[in-house]
């Protein structure tokens, strides 16, 4: 009997082909499409119209009413004066428990995506580790797994890159190869988050203040939920010189503003963090405060809270509250937690 695995299948090529991949593998496959929101009908035909070309098995899953709560999130973590990462909560608090939901259904051993990332084993056990192509790579946002999540996880596309994902797609005739990729937040459907948080939000208890510069009122802004630690553009503001968000005080509702080089810091506070290896206190690492940027060396000090400290040998841009931290020894994934203060 063939072993059975799922497959998540967004309508996107990056799973398509590695529901594919599996199939090849000899797996009995079953594609799986998480529905999380309204609008989602095209990736749902994509994904299905897929499935039937790959013969494999194809189901719809419904967790629409589960995912509220990754919305509720995305929106109050603005209302905080803090920046949510809706995709690192997500795979932390539904994504990947749905799929586990839906593994257990169908009697299936094994979560199969289309992330760019790779599962290693080291000193028996699992983590999450960077994919060999650094300009996809997104071991960054898988950080809050823990190790029975990561245990069940396989990723195709670790060890390759999106071009040969795309030209294989292609060989195979799939109807998705010349796909966009999607949107880094999926419920946003293209749009920018201000308008997003302008139809969730009335209009007239946006949290309004005035942009702070050394102490001194220069104007009103439009609310602390459309701004973000170390911006810079859509500030409309006539200054002489470049100003940047410092930091957002969700009390006052003031934003305090300051030069480039005074939005660096060397140390951050996480809060709320996973750690797989459970003995070490104090550690050598590098970690990421963004996705987009490379890991920066530091000292870890976990604190038996589930809080932990990050001190970087060199002071880093705009570490934003509401952010992931993502740790790395090596290519491992060893921890992550969210930003809740810089110093």
């Amino acid at each position: 009997m063939k072993k059975k695995v799922i497959v998540a299948m967004s309508g996107g090529v990056d799973s398509s082909v590695a529901a594919y991949l599996m199939k090849e593998k000899g797996y009995e496959v079953i594609g799986i499409t998480l529905k999380l929101f309204d609008g989602q009908e095209k990736l749902l035909t994509d994904a299905k119209r897929v499935a039937d070309f790959l013969q494999i098995k194809w189901e719809m899953a419904d967790y629409s009413e589960y995912f509220k709560d990754v919305i509720s999130y995305f929106i109050n973590t603005y209302r905080k004066g803090k920046t949510p990462n809706p995709c690192s909560f997500c795979n932390k608090n539904a994504k990947f428990s749905f799929l586990f939901n839906e593994m257990q259904k169908h009697d299936a051993e094994m979560i199969v995506t289309g992330h760019y990332a790779r599962v290693v084993e080291f000193n028996g056990k699992k983590y999450i580790a960077k994919a060999f192509d650094p300009k996809k790579d997104q071991s960054y946002y898988l950080s809050l797994l823990d190790e029975f999540q990561v245990s069940l996880l396989y990723f195709p596309h670790g060890e390759t890159t999106k071009e040969e994902v795309r030209k294989l797609a292609k060989n195979i005739g799939l109807s998705v190869a010349e796909k966009k990729d999607s949107q880094e937040v999926c419920f946003l459907m293209g749009k920018d988050y201000r308008t997003f948080l302008k139809e969730k939000i009335k209009a007239n208890s946006f949290k309004k203040g005035y942009f702070l510069l050394n102490g001194k009122k220069i104007k009103e802004h439009d609310g602390i939920e459309f701004y973000t630690v170390g911006q810079r553009r859509g500030l409309k503001l006539n200054y002489h010189e470049s100003l940047y968000v410092k930091k957002i005080d969700a009390d006052s509702g003031n934003i305090y503003l300051g030069k480039k080089e005074e939005v660096f810091y060397r140390g951050v506070k996480l809060e709320n963090c996973n750690f797989l290896d459970q003995n070490k206190r104090l550690f050598r690492a590098k970690a990421k405060i963004r996705y987009r940027m490379n890991s920066a060396p530091c000292q870890v000090e976990v604190q038996p809270d589930g809080k932990a400290f990050l001190l970087f040998d060199e002071p880093q841009f705009a570490p934003t509250p509401g952010q992931i931290a993502t740790i790395y020894i090596d290519d491992r994934v060893v921890g992550g937690g969210f930003i809740a203060e810089v110093f």
